[in-house]
């Protein structure tokens, strides 16, 4: 018995090794770029953030590159957005050795209108917030969202309360964002269909 057990142990040790990369791990709230540790993992994934107010004088970035633990979250693009500022995610994965090493160009944004728009408000430190406006929702933005609880942003967690437009990937899979920063994982979203609007482009 003792035997068997060693044989699957090594087969399984030798199975992992074969499937291990070498990744960066590192993360910056300041910068769409960072440098840090070498990690082993499966694959490698970068994710930038890019939030943009809506006057257009303030844009910010923020980094996270680390090992990736659910292939449903690669190579794809979420986006949120209200009357006040627009965030994107722009997750990528890549499985060869410091494969995330360089710093990931992300898409320009995509600010046309595509006739969907949602009930708006944001509320930093607020548990609640009303909604007395509609924004337009842009790109992929095909949801709205409702959220109340505490949430990453600009490096930190946050309580907030947010209502506005969201792309679906986000409504399926932003429980994965940010999976090591458990603090941030209590909240409440709803994400219901946008309505269509009358607006002229």
């Amino acid at each position: 018995m003792r035997a068997f057990l060693a044989i699957i142990f090594i087969i399984s040790a030798t199975i992992k090794a074969g499937n291990c990369v070498v990744c960066i791990e590192c993360n910056n709230s300041t910068s769409p770029d960072c440098a840090g540790d070498l990690v082993t993992c499966g694959t490698c994934m970068t994710m930038v953030i890019e939030t943009n107010s809506k006057d257009g004088n303030d844009t910010s970035y923020s980094v996270e590159k680390t090992c990736n633990f659910n292939s449903t979250i690669c190579n794809i693009t979420y986006s949120v957005n209200s009357d006040q500022f627009q965030a994107r995610y722009t997750v990528n994965c890549c499985d060869t050795d410091y494969c995330n090493k360089n710093a990931l160009e992300v898409t320009p944004w995509n600010n046309t209108e595509n006739g969907v728009e949602c009930p708006t408000c944001y509320a930093a430190d607020g548990q609640n917030c009303t909604a007395n406006n509609t924004v337009q929702c842009t790109g992929d933005e095909n949801k709205c969202i409702d959220f109340s609880g505490k949430a990453p942003r600009e490096g930190t967690c946050q309580t907030l309360a947010f209502q506005g437009c969201v792309t679906d990937l986000w409504c399926d899979h932003s429980g994965y964002l940010y999976p090591d920063n458990a603090e941030c994982e209590s909240g409440t979203m709803n994400c219901s269909n946008g309505r269509n609007s009358t607006h002229v482009q």
